[in-house]
């Protein structure tokens, strides 16, 4: 295993963080409804997801059992689901020829029981011999994981992956995982191994499926060698998400390897039944040992002479081709998975699924032709891999936390289309429906925070770690982009909503934009409740002006990064035009003489920093000002000689005329030389004394001059891109000398570094701000450490640095981001916050076990900054 792998003792993992601010399901076990407020808790003990982008997956977790899941879908939109299967384990048989005792005999799993069941692992059936904590280590660096185990006279280990290939979407989108145990005889004697593989019948939810209609079978292929027991259901009462599913379970044993099964043995018992043959022999007895069709096992026996090795090759596969999103069927949208279009699903030319083109029923199919092409997929695998994982050129601490990052991509309900089969939703008005315009697209999608409360797809905060996708799998970032695109188009104002929500197909009902204001709404620049009242009005008022401001400014950037790296004409001859609507719909917020547009000034969201508000002028949507003007400008020539006929001479005499004004007024409003630093807003908002609130906590309008960690987030995306700077590095290089020592000082009780706030005071010291209302609900986020802006502005930094020669800032800047990742993965080999696999949105600067929003999606910026480093290798051309 590499070293920047994850490394954990096998299944120690504490019970978790349980403080007395937060939800206090750890500590009483009730459920508290915080998860749909602040997220899920922390977990402890989660390791890689297996299974293909929008295919449906589950953790392999650091105990040996199967769960949490995410198989999409209504049913788990919201959260993951905590439940782990008891029926799904390996067992390991050991014998050594003349040996006088018993064989061991071990199922390679360990309970975990906790009060919470947000952390509550459980474990495997009663009658089986489980590991004890400790007996092993557990390892991961997505898209690999591994186990070894110290109880045997043999050395045995186990790899489990999924062949997520980078550039490539059939492979990556399979709903398969790979389970390569390894084997070997280190001893004077032979020794006879038994290998058992157990799986359910399953449901892909515990709740919303109805799954009838149970059947097994044992399937076999004698050209590719591959054989395995496939567990199905198929009844007319099935909802749509398990109609015509099944399960395979299969292996492809190599010479001298002898495979027996078990097609169905009876899932809702102890286990003893299955375990009685195994235990006894290693040997299963070739047929159904009950008719419940609940569960079925695959067995590979081996003899291996002194100091010989083999490895025993699994699969685990399913076929549950459709999703579906509405509890309702009178709205509900049904949709085919992507896998099913390499299976014979087709589309029509509006991206709609062809009536009966898919055969469903394809688990061992999957499972034969991934088995039969291990070897490649493996290579493929490692050749974008490996470049990240044993490159000496990142930091050890850099390579762990952006591979093992990726795992969101695969879990936080992951949605990739194949066609759309059917939907009740009322479609978006203004057009077709998003994805149907252009054929071929192929509709991405996930959720914020996997753990709850972040139940959407925000392009505010998704946007941070779009470089990994653009990089390594663009049709995942097209399928997105091309939806925001055609939005823009059919929006009459322009307007770009900030979430995209799994109530709406996703994608079908797309009609509101910013919370309470309607897409087709005009802009509304917004003022505060009049005087003599103080506050700044109700959250999310439409008199208080258009939320998020930002994202138009993200689609803008990310189109032209994709058409940047791919070369894909398409992205300009349809997408300039909304690109340039978009920035026109920004352009009304700009104050009368002013080059720069204003925040909110209001109660309501200026940007993906939600709940700080901005006084006037921010430096962080007044930079992406300058970058959408930069990008359009550098656009404008190709659009043209497309023919798009928005490309006038005068268009582009306009915006460089405006990005030359308006970054001239950028340095005169926010660079202030009395303290070598940048300004965080203007203080022309006429907002200065009053208070916002959320959810009755009070949020302070801040001064100009505290200073704001992420304040280069634009000119980051501009070096990444290679545009010509925004801002004036020298000032931008003497900001963060003036200011990273005080980034860098907070330190938890042991003395250890915990990560940057996303704020300083005026006197560089961070806010100690411990917002609790009535209902527990905390809103701390000035006195917070968020990892994912710690990644994009140390990405920044590193770029700043080596723009102007400062490597001394660079290395400097690395340690900011080098705290997080060693408070998310490093925690001396045990799992204890439980922020790996769930890396939280923000933890407290005060207190690093209270945090925010587990299995949060902005953590991915931590691909711009292996960008920074060294470019990622593209696999899009």
């Amino acid at each position: 295993m590499p070293e920047a792998a994850y490394v954990r003792d096998w299944g120690l993992a504490g019970g978790g963080p349980c403080g007395a601010i937060g939800d206090q399901e750890c500590a009483t076990g009730a459920p508290t409804g915080l998860q749909t407020l602040i997220g899920g808790l922390s977990v402890p003990g989660l390791g890689i997801p297996l299974g293909g982008v929008g295919a449906g997956s589950f953790h392999y977790n650091l105990f040996g059992t199967f769960g949490p899941w995410n198989m999409a879908g209504s049913q788990s939109s919201n959260f993951w689901e905590m439940r782990t299967l008891p029926q799904a384990a390996f067992h390991i048989r050991e014998e050594a020829e003349g040996a006088t005792d018993s064989p061991t005999v071990r199922t390679l799993a360990t309970r975990h029981d906790n009060i919470a069941p947000q952390r509550n692992f459980g474990g495997v059936l009663p009658a089986w011999k489980q590991l004890s904590p400790g007996d092993g280590t557990y390892a991961a660096l997505y898209p690999f994981g591994w186990t070894t185990y110290k109880v045997f006279q043999s050395q045995v280990s186990m790899r489990f992956w999924s062949p997520i290939v980078a550039g490539e979407d059939q492979r990556t989108s399979m709903p398969v995982a790979f389970f390569d145990v390894e084997l070997a005889n280190p001893t004077s004697k032979a020794i006879n191994l038994s290998v058992m593989f157990t799986f359910p019948n399953a449901t892909s939810h515990p709740t919303g499926t109805t799954r009838a209609g149970l059947y097994s079978r044992f399937d076999t292929d004698a050209a590719s060698g591959v054989s395995g027991v496939t567990l199905g259901s198929d009844s007319p009462t099935n909802t749509p998400d398990g109609y015509k599913s099944e399960w395979t379970i299969a292996a492809l044993p190599a010479p001298g390897q002898k495979l027996t099964y078990v097609t169905s043995w009876r899932g809702t018992g102890d286990g003893s039944d299955i375990y009685r043959p195994f235990s006894s022999t290693g040997v299963l007895p070739n047929r159904a040992l009950d008719s419940s069709n609940s569960a079925g096992a695959v067995a590979v026996t081996v003899r291996l002479d002194p100091g010989k090795k083999t490895t025993v090759r699994y699969a685990l596969s399913w076929d549950f081709p459709q999703v579906y999103y509405g509890a309702q069927p009178t709205a509900r949208a049904i949709w085919m998975r992507r896998y099913t279009a390499f299976l014979g699903a087709r589309s029509t030319a509006t991206n709609d699924y062809v009536p009966n083109s898919y055969p469903f029923k394809q688990a061992f199919t999957i499972a034969r032709r991934e088995l039969a092409r291990h070897d490649d997929s493996l290579s493929d695998v490692e050749s974008w891999w490996k470049p990240i994982a044993e490159n000496t050129k990142y930091p050890v601490w850099l390579r762990k936390a952006a591979l093992n990052e990726l795992f969101e991509m695969v879990f936080n309900a992951s949605f990739w289309e194949a066609g759309l089969v059917s939907t009740t939703i009322t479609p978006a008005p203004g057009g077709p429906r998003l994805g149907a315009e252009i054929p071929g697209t192929h509709l991405f999608y996930t959720i914020d925070a996997g753990a709850g409360g972040a139940a959407a797809n925000e392009l505010d905060v998704d946007s941070f770690g779009y470089l990994c996708y653009t990089k390594l799998f663009p049709n995942l970032e097209l399928g997105r982009v091309r939806a925001w695109l055609q939005m823009i188009k059919q929006n009459p104002v322009g307007r770009v909503p900030q979430q995209m929500l799994h109530e709406t197909g996703p994608f079908i009902g797309a009609t509101s934009a910013m919370q309470r204001l309607p897409a087709d709404a005009a802009p509304t620049f917004g003022a505060p409740p009049a005087a003599p009242s103080t506050d700044l009005g109700t959250l999310f008022e439409p008199s208080g002006g258009d939320s998020f401001r930002d994202t138009p400014h993200k689609v803008i950037y990310r189109a032209y990064a994709l058409y940047k790296e791919t070369g894909d004409e398409s992205l300009v001859s349809y997408g300039y035009a909304p690109m340039l609507k978009a920035l026109r719909h920004i352009q009304f917020f700009r104050p009368a003489g002013s080059h720069l547009p204003a925040d909110p000034p209001s109660n309501n969201p200026p940007n993906t920093y939600d709940q700080i508000i901005v006084d006037g002028h921010g430096i962080y949507n007044s930079q992406l000002y300058l970058l959408s003007l930069q990008i359009l400008s550098t656009l404008t020539p190709k659009a043209r000689k497309l023919g798009v006929p928005e490309a006038t001479p005068a268009v582009q005499t306009e915006i460089d005329t405006e990005l030359a004004a308006a970054k001239a007024e950028f340095e005169k409003t926010f660079w202030n030389p009395r303290t070598g630093r940048y300004r965080f807003c203007d203080a022309t908002g006429g907002i200065a004394g009053r208070t916002g609130d959320i959810y009755g906590n009070r949020k302070p309008v801040l001064p100009p001059d505290v200073v704001f960690l992420d304040s280069f987030y634009a000119q980051c995306v501009a070096s990444q891109l290679g545009l010509p700077d925004l801002i004036d590095l020298q000032h931008a290089r003497t900001h963060w000398n003036n200011t990273l020592d005080a980034f860098l000082a907070p330190k938890d009780a042991a003395g250890n570094p915990v990560g940057p706030p996303v704020m300083l005071n005026t006197d560089l010291k961070h806010f100690s701000m411990d917002y609790i209302q009535p209902s527990g609900r905390y809103i701390p986020e000035i006195g917070d450490v968020w990892p994912g802006t710690t990644y994009m502005a140390t990405a920044a930094a590193v770029h700043i640095g080596r723009g102007t020669g400062d490597e001394a800032l660079v290395a400097k800047a690395l340690k900011m981001s080098e705290a997080v990742a060693n408070q998310i993965f490093d925690e001396g080999g045990r799992s204890t916050k439980g922020y790996a696999f769930g890396t939280p949105e923000s933890w407290f600067v005060d207190d690093v076990t209270i945090c925010r929003y587990t299995a949060y999606t902005r953590a991915r910026s931590v691909w711009q900054l292996v960008d920074a480093l060294d470019t990622i290798p593209g696999k899009s051309k």
